[in-house]
């Protein structure tokens, strides 16, 4: 069994699938998952094969020696995903039906303050956000902060500062951790 965890999601392959999706690599394309009409009772998860494009709502993952590409702006709909192989590949997604979109609607935020707005400014002083924890029950999200700034003065309260300013516009942060 392997268990992928993204910002406190979990996702599940079972060995079967992992051998058949190794065995089924094609050069230059990785496997995508994708949920199509999420919220509704009509929606499916598909597994296929794509192009790679970097952009803000795909994330790149690595399992062992296979890569996956996971569509962000949907991850809140594919909580404890399961992919099975047993002749075809099966996949279980319990909260694709469920309406979700309040939690995804926070989650992209955050990706895109953290991607745009925070990590461009933190460039100049050698220094960049990264997502450790995201609960939206608990309301709690931990960040830390990676890098120095040996060439100027500006020190980690002048960062906490400046995010914490930055999730206000949010009005889900209770707290912020750096």
């Amino acid at each position: 069994m392997n268990i992928i965890n993204l910002f406190n999601y979990k996702f599940y392959i079972s060995d079967s699938c992992y051998l058949y999706l190794f065995k089924n690599i094609k050069n230059n394309f990785y496997y995508k998952i994708f949920i199509k009409n999420k919220g509704n009772n009509f929606s499916k998860v598909f597994l296929y094969y794509s192009n790679y494009r970097k952009n803000l709502f795909s994330k790149l993952i690595k399992v062992n020696n296979i890569n996956i590409i996971i569509d962000i702006s949907s991850i809140c709909f594919l909580k404890n995903l399961f992919i099975h192989f047993k002749k075809i590949i099966l996949i279980n997604a319990p909260f694709s039906k469920n309406n979700m979109f309040l939690e995804n609607k926070v989650i992209n935020k955050i990706f895109f303050l953290i991607k745009y707005i925070i990590n461009k400014k933190l460039l100049l002083h050698n220094g960049a956000i990264k997502i450790e924890i995201f609960n939206f029950k608990k309301k709690t999200l931990l960040i830390s902060f990676l890098g120095n700034c040996s060439n100027c003065s500006v020190s980690k309260n002048t960062f906490n500062n400046f995010i914490i300013k930055i999730f206000k516009k949010i009005k889900f942060i209770k707290k912020v951790l750096i």
